[in-house]
């Protein structure tokens, strides 16, 4: 279950991570399908914040809250469940060294479509992203995309920070809304994301940097051995 909204929150960072100049999103994302101990996750609001280079994504919910920004230099990730605050930095070198050990995947195919329709102001394009995964299997998305909005996919890919993010391939332009499905222990659930609001006016340097105070931090090592220790008890 926490793939289905870890793969939710990577939707989230996407969105952020492939702007350029000043942009402001704000997103609610809700996931249909849960199961009733999962429910508070459901409903989320997110906030996504790009300077060039630099990005920080907000998310909050019933059950958890969570900042991950990057100044440039570093990433630094928090969040808090149940009262249980945790954390992790990681420099840019070290991040870009993480890049460089993924193994690349083929780029999603994409097909656009005539369909268009209005999202926070923005005219957007109807477009199906299929994407293989790593046990061979199709997995469709369906975007909204704005030709409005200035993207660099393929610059973001290179940057520090965004090696975990999702591959959108060629796609041309900024995603206002994401839909797809899933299923996962014979549960079938669909996950909506959507731009409520988008703003283009100048973000302070100020709101890059993240105060870590009261939270148990880790090192990027750490945090990544904790990952796939996680991975190995499935």
């Amino acid at each position: 279950m926490k793939k289905i909204i870890t793969s939710a929150a990577l939707l989230f960072i996407t969105a952020c991570a492939i702007a350029q100049d000043n942009y402001t999103v704000k997103m609610s994302m809700k996931i249909e399908g849960l199961p009733p101990e999962y429910a508070g996750f459901g409903e989320q609001d997110m906030v996504n914040y790009v300077k060039g280079e630099k990005y920080r994504n907000e998310i909050s919910s019933m059950m958890i809250t969570s900042v991950s920004s990057f100044d440039g230099k570093k990433l630094t990730s928090i969040s808090e469940q149940m009262g249980n605050k945790s954390g992790y930095t990681a420099t840019k070198e070290e991040l870009d060294a993480a890049a460089k050990t993924e193994k690349p995947e083929p780029k999603p195919k994409i097909e656009y479509t005539t369909d268009k329709k209005t999202i926070a102001g923005y005219e957007c394009t109807k477009a199906i992203l299929t994407a293989v995964d790593k046990d061979k299997k199709e997995n469709k998305m369906t975007l909204w995309v704005t030709d409005k909005i200035k993207s660099n996919q393929a610059q973001g890919k290179k940057s520090g920070g965004r090696g975990m993010m999702m591959d959108f391939g060629d796609l041309k332009g900024y995603p206002l809304e994401f839909e797809m499905a899933q299923s996962q222990q014979g549960m079938d659930m669909k996950i909506l994301i959507t731009a409520t609001e988008v703003l283009t006016t100048p973000i302070d340097d100020a709101t890059f940097n993240v105060s870590t105070e009261g939270y148990k931090m880790m090192s990027y090592k750490e945090w990544n051995d904790k990952m796939k220790a996680a991975q190995a008890e499935k």
